[in-house]
């Protein structure tokens, strides 16, 4: 392994490293060309449900949301720049490649793959046609990704080469990253395990436990206090209510219902009975709106939680949308846990075991065609980006890459699963180079929590999955390349520095 670069700071490496530059250029014409063709394809954003609630909640300046209000802030910091759709997306591509390459750069500063290696890693990276789709997207999912990839590439360093200033802009970076979506919310419980194990002075490692807890806890506190504020109950995101019933409903629609009038808990039975009245007339049907996992339950009209809502505050005219939906929260947060616990073997069978394949194969969703297959969009978004009208054209609303997308995401989960089983049985975690190995042992807690969460959480899509894509892919390219050396040559050490080989040098951290 050469180890000249680890004695230079890792700003002033990627610029003086000839390999660097070359990449560099190389991801800014990829990125160009991949904008020309997203936009020949796409000359309008693509809009979801999500986007107008986004767009609603930077207009209004609200500071709590049915979203995580990081990406509204985004959007109503973004507008006093400009206003244009083609630069917003722009900017949410190029965050993202940017992100990218900081991830793949901080892999070959400390690992340091053979030139080979890291060019087939980042060609697959940053070519990857998810890029640009997902971040043609009015939504959180490019900026989440950029900022997971940040919060990664960090770790990295954490683990190898820890210092006070990093451990504050990691925590920094990560509180970025819950404002943004709730799925990093395990993100500080691995931040603050890589921190522990780190060699650092106990109190700059107090230092970066007190950073994170402040900078997640206030953001948990600014929520919890703006909620109480409009509901009178302290939460801090009502959404998770919403999304565990949803989740529970999913389970119990296909179980054995219980006896509302003997087994329900009183707070609960008003809602049950409009979740048995639902759960008898759906069953009639030949085509059920849940037969699959999605967001029948949480969003639609008909289903029980809407309905629910609406008689609740069926005499009350006043009361603005956010507050109503935020005031039930609480209520379903408790309903969705109690039913769990009454069909335990029914969610695991109609609701964990269903997303686990999903999380392997995920559902295109919106990918699959644009702007919901619709030609038109709400008023909120023709008057935030000063359109004309609200008509909008695609050169292609569908688009079958996307449906090719899951079977690769599966393949590649398998052939990372795969090819770390045979580092384990080709001794890796005995011959390989010691920062190799605790990077590795970081990417499987990783993508075990992620995997963990993603199922636990909410029915899974595509979109969602472009992070655990990127860090699985680069692992499976480079375990891939540790069993292919070791398969020609058993018995070699591979120590030379010649190529600038990953596995096999102890290198010193200071």
């Amino acid at each position: 392994m050469n180890l000249q670069h680890n004695l230079s700071p890792f700003k002033n490496w990627v610029w003086q490293d000839r390999e660097n530059r070359l990449s560099i250029f190389l991801t800014f014409i990829i990125s160009i060309i991949a904008f020309v063709w997203l936009k020949v394809l796409y000359p309008f954003p693509n809009f979801l449900p999500d986007s107008y609630s986004y767009l609603d909640a930077a207009y209004s300046n609200q500071s709590i949301n049915i979203w995580p209000i990081g990406y509204s802030m985004f959007l109503r910091l973004f507008s006093s720049f400009t206003r244009s759709d083609t630069a917003l997306v722009f900017a949410q591509y190029i965050l993202l490649q940017a992100s990218l390459l900081y991830f793949l750069f901080t892999l070959r500063y400390w690992l340091s793959p053979s030139k080979r290696t890291f060019r087939i890693i980042l060609i697959c990276c940053v070519a990857n046609p998810l890029s640009p789709l997902i971040s043609n997207f009015i939504a959180s999912d490019a900026l989440f990704t950029a900022l997971s990839l940040i919060w990664l590439g960090q770790l990295f360093t954490i683990t190898l080469r820890p210092s006070r200033n990093l451990l504050i802009r990691h925590a920094v970076v990560l509180v970025l990253a819950i404002m943004v979506r709730y799925n990093a919310l395990y993100y500080p419980f691995v931040s603050i395990a890589c921190i522990a194990l780190t060699v650092l002075p106990l109190k700059t490692k107090l230092i970066g436990y007190a950073a994170i807890m402040v900078l997640v806890g206030g953001s948990i506190g600014q929520s919890a206090y703006h909620y109480r504020k409009i509901t009178g109950t302290a939460q801090f995101a009502a959404f998770g209510g919403w999304q565990l019933a949803s989740n529970a409903l999913y389970a119990y629609a296909h179980s054995s219902h219980p006896d509302s009038a003997k087994l329900v808990p009183t707070v609960f039975q008003p809602l049950q009975r409009v979740v048995d009245r639902h759960m008898d007339s759906i069953k009639r049907l030949a085509d059920r709106p849940d037969k699959e996992l999605g967001t029948y339950y949480l969003w639609d009209e008909k289903a029980p939680l809407k309905e629910y809502l609406a008689q609740k505050w069926a005499t009350d005219s006043t009361t603005d949308f956010i507050t109503r939906w935020a005031s039930m929260g609480p209520l379903y947060a408790a309903y969705g846990s109690w039913l769990i616990r009454q069909h335990p073997a029914g969610y695991i069978r109609h609701f964990l075991w269903p997303n686990i394949v999903r999380y392997y194969t995920p559902d295109p969703e919106f990918l699959h065609s644009y702007n919901m297959g619709k030609d038109s969009i709400d008023e909120i978004a023709r008057f935030w980006f000063h359109y004309k009208t609200r008509k909008v054209h695609a050169t292609a609303k569908e688009l079958p890459i996307a449906s090719t997308f899951p079977v690769a995401l599966a393949v590649t989960n398998l052939l990372f699963l795969l090819s770390f089983i045979a580092f384990s049985w080709l001794n890796g975690f005995h011959d390989a180079n010691i920062l190799f190995r605790r990077a590795l042992f970081l990417i499987v807690i990783i993508w075990l929590a992620n995997m963990a969460f993603s199922v636990l959480a909410s029915p899974i899509v595509l979109r969602y999955q472009l992070f655990p894509l990127s860090f699985t892919l680069a692992f499976t390219v480079l375990l891939l390349d540790y069993i292919g050396r070791k398969s020609i040559s058993p018995n070699s050490t591979q120590s030379s520095t010649t190529h600038n080989e990953t596995y096999h040098q102890p290198v010193a951290v200071g």
